[in-house]
């Protein structure tokens, strides 16, 4: 009944949303994008003639966390091909050497995904964190093509509310195996008799891979000028009167900041925000221009490497839905700061519990601390040490999940 009755309302959903594309232009730039690009899937697609290993992503969150695996999945099958939801995933997207093609996931209509399938031709499904589409997911099981769901974290609000938990039972069933990131999603998963199995965070994984990368930007390297170096990285517009108030009172130190959404309107309106003159990344033309301590970073993608520079990081969106990635600032050596919302993400109670990171409450609590971390700073090697171990034990071997992926092959 719950199916039925689901599966009904879900489709009449989606085909108002197909509807609304004739509206594309009224809508924001990021809307706007991923309407234009629903349009030209099967235009920019082009069918896959020998069977191919498919990728789902959500946006790039869920790519880098599912990004190791690329490699090993290639001794299976080297027609790698990746689809995104969003524009954000889809636009930003660099890596096209370790792929075949690339596409947007057309809209959730039956009619859409059983022809994306079927140009897809995929001999296996692997579906980042929890990018669940119902048609999709439901096409694929009833044609019997592996289905593996990687990374998957379930948060407790949700697997004990009773619409998801209906939800997550339907359709996490039709999935082959479950590659669990934690404790909670794999009970929830066994009370359900699914298969599966913990094999912690991946993202961690591509982390220290991305940190032992060559990275030389003279550019930054101008402008810290050999002094301290605060990094706002993913910042919101909930972050910008907190982080204001500090650079704002610390001149004495070099502020780069990087918005979490990245284009020239959140570029002028972060520039706005903050009382202190700055400069913008990409208008600089010579080194010699570097004359303010406050920097804007309105280039996608290099906010992992830029870590390596900094001696302090405050990291956005804690206090909205929850702070970003601070596995990237830790690894670097950095003191890390974030709002309140981070439980979610269990690495940073454990850079808490080591005394590399501190919770802000407000603009006032985020100066002071950044003024005790400035105090107690020694060298990035100091934070580096504290955190290695964590690194170290929660590095996961990617041939667990394609032993596993072979050994089912093996049985069809």
């Amino acid at each position: 009944m719950f199916e039925k009755c689901f599966s009904i309302k879900y489709n009449i959903i989606l085909k108002l949303i197909s509807l609304l594309s004739v509206f594309k232009f009224i809508y924001p730039k990021k809307y706007r994008n991923w309407f234009l690009g629903q349009e030209k899937i099967f235009v920019n697609f082009k069918k896959n003639d020998q069977k191919s290993i498919w990728i789902h992503c959500a946006s790039l969150g869920e790519y880098e966390q599912i990004k190791p695996l690329i490699p090993a999945l290639k001794t299976i099958n080297k027609n790698i091909n990746i689809t995104f939801f969003s524009s954000s995933g889809y636009l930003n997207f660099t890596d096209f050497k370790l792929i075949h093609q690339i596409s947007y996931l057309p809209l959730d209509i039956k009619f859409n995904m059983d022809k994306f399938i079927h140009v897809m031709n995929p001999m296996l499904v692997l579906v980042s964190k929890q990018d669940i589409w119902p048609n999709m997911i439901t096409y694929l099981s009833n044609h019997n093509i592996p289905l593996y769901l990687v990374g998957c974290k379930l948060h407790e609000n949700k697997i004990s509310n009773w619409l998801f938990n209906r939800y997550y039972e339907q359709y996490l069933s039709q999935f082959n195996f479950i590659f669990c990131e934690d404790h909670t999603t794999s009970k929830f998963i066994d009370s359900k008799k699914i298969p599966n199995k913990i094999i912690g965070n991946l993202r961690i994984q591509q982390v220290l891979i991305d940190s032992k990368l060559n990275f030389n930007d003279m550019t930054i390297k101008s402008f810290i000028q050999n002094k301290k170096v605060i990094i706002y990285g993913s910042v919101e517009n909930s972050d910008y009167k907190i982080i204001n108030h500090t650079i704002h009172s610390r001149k004495d130190v070099m502020h780069i900041i990087v918005p979490h959404e990245i284009d020239k309107t959140n570029t002028q309106k972060l520039q706005n925000a903050i009382s202190s003159e700055s400069l913008i990344y990409s208008e600089i033309k010579h080194t010699n221009q570097l004359h303010h301590n406050v920097l804007i970073v309105d280039v996608f993608g290099i906010l992992k490497q830029l870590y390596r520079y900094s001696n302090i990081a405050y990291i956005g969106g804690g206090f909205n839905k929850g702070v970003h990635n601070t596995l990237e600032p830790a690894i670097h050596g950095n003191l890390i700061l974030f709002g309140p919302k981070h439980i979610k993400f269990p690495e940073t109670s454990t850079f808490i519990q080591k005394g590399i990171a501190s919770i802000v409450k407000d603009k006032f609590d985020c100066e002071q601390k950044i003024h005790q971390f400035l105090k107690e700073y020694k060298s990035r090697n100091s934070v580096k040490n504290k955190v290695s171990d964590f690194f170290e034990r929660n590095t996961n071997n990617i041939k667990i999940i394609t032993d596993h992926i072979q050994a089912d092959l093996k049985t069809k």
